[in-house]
């Protein structure tokens, strides 16, 4: 998977199956396609185990800042309301991060592409405001975006506002 795919995330297919938009066979059909992308990784990291090893190091590195500075929860649920941006490329990762089983650092990609890095983080109990990177590794062809957040009247967190940075 060297680009996000275009397809919906899996929890917009489960909306668009559950609410009649889609038939069983095109529901069936786009999970196999996210199935596909899942196994191509997991058969990429076993020909090389080296770089996965590296590059699992580095993610669980990069969480470990974010988690000491803001803390876990506070980190789910921001990479977990960024999973819902319509638009928003990196969702494809992080569509399920509000998963407490799953560790946070799935949700990190410092240098396998497509990735997706955390590049500055402010949070505070009603507003958050963050800087992540995503898409190529190399910066200047990687796409920056500055991301705003607002508790909404039910206490989730919405867009405020986005913009990408040069």
């Amino acid at each position: 998977m060297a680009e996000f795919s275009t397809l919906p995330t899996p929890r917009e297919l489960f909306r668009l199956f559950e609410t009649g938009g889609m038939s069983r066979e095109d529901f069936q059909a786009a999970m196999a396609s996210h199935q596909k992308d899942l196994i191509a990784e997991m058969e990429e990291a076993r020909l090389n185990p080296v770089a996965a090893y590296m590059e699992h190091r580095r993610n669980r590195a990069a969480v470990r800042m974010l988690v000491r500075k803001h803390g876990m929860s506070e980190i789910r649920e921001v990479l977990a309301a960024l999973g819902t941006l319509p638009g928003f490329p990196p969702a494809q990762l992080l569509w399920n991060a509000g998963h407490e089983d799953l560790p946070l650092h799935c949700f990190i990609r410092m240098r396998h592409e497509p990735v997706f890095r955390v590049l500055k983080a402010q949070i505070w109990p009603v507003f958050v405001r963050i800087t992540v990177e995503y898409g190529k590794v190399r910066k200047d062809l990687a796409t920056r975006e500055e991301i705003a957040l607002r508790r909404g009247k039910f206490g989730r967190l919405e867009v405020h506002y986005r913009r990408v940075l040069d």
